[in-house]
């Protein structure tokens, strides 16, 4: 008799970010398995999903303080299931190494680690505490990852860096960049005035973290703004850094020039309207935004960053890239789209056969592939 499949897939802060996304996309490519998904702040995926799954909400208000509850909780789901597969599924280092520690030794569970940023995301630090912590959780990755039955990382560079920091085979699965089904359940009007729609619209889509670095594109937007008055920036997001570019803007008398969407949960509408999109990311894991603005025939500038959006453009077949914080050569690189449109148009078609690596297809079989192999 064939196992049954219980997948227990751990989320700490769901947000409907790009992880939720990629769960999402997990839980409703496996029609015969049974899902829980564990966070310790409310999460209901409900209405994107196509079958009903179990919620557990911890009590803890971060990941480390869980350790217990979250080993109990499953150690006690584990003993109670008979001829039953039992998969747990991690995503991001700090709930990976708390899936670790909390799930030692327990029989019957099989552990996978999605990895969805490149390691030097922990060689960015704003204060001496914030430098320990991430020292401390380099050498706890570099000792407990080998632990796992499998590591997953969702870029090739990801994947390769992290192989070699902690001497253990990294799975590489893109994220299904191209699978808009999420975004088709959530439903939004947004409407522009015209005075916006005639201008060359330039668009950012992320939450507004340092991680993004979107004090890079309004720096090049006002040098760019000495030159060219016929355009107009519009973020998308929200984030703890929304306040400090609100600031930037108006100390540097940027108002006219930029438009920030804090609730918007589906960008479609802005990657279709937009006459380039740009990424101006410190560090990545993959790089989602990217494949859904060439998807909708929007021209793509990005950091170099490590790791995924290199890839997503092939190092500059795809769309221009520019040194992470660069905002002199961004500038630059906008510039030149001004005055010449078509190039960028033309490696955005080209792109088309690329993208389709990150389809839906090679995401599921991937993932299947792997949870059967485990």
């Amino acid at each position: 008799m064939k196992k049954k499949t219980h997948i227990y897939i751990f989320q700490p802060y769901p947000q409907l970010g790009g992880a939720d996304r990629s769960i999402i996309r997990i839980i409703n490519s496996h029609d015969k398995a049974k899902f829980t998904l564990i966070s310790l702040t409310k999460c209901n995926y409900s209405k994107f999903l196509n079958k009903e799954i179990n919620y557990i909400k911890l009590k803890s208000k971060r990941s480390i303080y869980s350790i217990f509850e979250l080993r109990k909780k499953i150690n006690k789901a584990v003993k109670n299931s008979k001829n039953t597969k039992n998969v747990f599924i991690s995503n991001q280092h700090f709930a990976n190494l708390v899936s670790i520690i909390s799930l030692k030794k327990i029989e019957k569970l099989k552990l996978i680690l999605i990895d969805r940023n490149h390691l030097i995301e922990l060689n960015n630090y704003e204060n001496f505490q914030n430098y320990l912590k991430n020292k401390l959780i380099l050498f706890l990755i570099k000792i407990l990852y080998k632990k796992a039955d499998a590591v997953v990382g969702i870029s090739k560079t990801l994947a390769r860096d992290l192989s070699k920091f902690i001497s253990k085979k990294v799975y590489v699965i893109y994220n299904s960049a191209l699978d808009d089904y999420v975004s088709k359940k959530t439903h939004q009007k947004v409407k522009l005035p015209k005075k916006i729609l005639d201008k060359k619209i330039l668009l950012n889509v992320g939450f507004f973290e340092n991680q993004k670095d979107q004090i890079t594109i309004l720096k090049a937007i006002k040098l760019l703004s000495y030159e060219f008055n016929n355009f107009h920036m519009i973020f998308v997001g929200r984030g703890s850094k929304y306040n400090k570019l609100k600031n930037y803007i108006k100390i540097n008398k940027l108002k006219n020039f930029v438009s920030f969407f804090t609730n918007i949960n589906n960008p479609t509408y802005f990657y279709q309207i937009s006459n380039l999109f740009i990424l101006s990311s410190k560090y990545e894991g993959f790089g989602n935004v990217l494949v859904e603005a060439l998807k909708n025939n929007c021209p793509v500038i990005t950091s170099n960053c490590k790791s995924g959006p290199m890839e997503i453009i092939a190092n500059g077949k795809f769309g221009d890239y520019f040194n992470v914080g660069d905002y002199y050569n961004l500038k630059k690189i906008i510039k030149r789209h001004f005055n010449n449109e078509k190039r960028l148009y033309k490696k955005t078609i080209l792109s088309k056969k690329h993208l389709q690596k990150f389809n839906k297809y090679n995401y599921e079989k991937n993932f299947s592939n792997l949870i059967n192999k485990i």
